[in-house]
């Protein structure tokens, strides 16, 4: 019986500019970056060009509210999450935050 995957691809941008391109597959828990821009503060992980499903898990934590923030429980429930997950936290806000420009585009 063959395995069904599923797969996702997160488009990281700075504003219009598009920086990096993820491609995971969260069956086989496997990452592939393109980044599309030189500099490395602007890609998603930096100088890895070959991150693992943990520094994936890391990046969307880095895009969330912090786990110890005051009134976390309002927040998740604002956003209609039930627990902190990184991963349902950033399909629902696209890993906007207020100090930066950067936001992702899932499909």
């Amino acid at each position: 019986m063959e395995q069904v995957h599923t797969i996702r691809k997160y488009e990281y941008y700075d504003r219009d500019t598009l920086c990096s391109i993820i491609d995971v597959d969260f069956t086989t828990k496997q990452v592939r970056v393109e980044n599309k821009v030189d500099s490395i503060l602007d890609t998603a992980f930096g100088v890895n060009t070959e991150p693992t499903w943990d520094d994936f898990l890391i990046f969307l934590e880095s895009r969330c509210i912090p786990r110890t923030r005051c009134g976390l429980n309002y927040y998740l429930d604002a956003v209609g999450v039930s627990e902190y997950d990184p991963i349902q936290l950033v399909e629902k806000t696209h890993g906007r935050m207020a100090e930066d420009h950067k936001w992702l585009k899932i499909t």
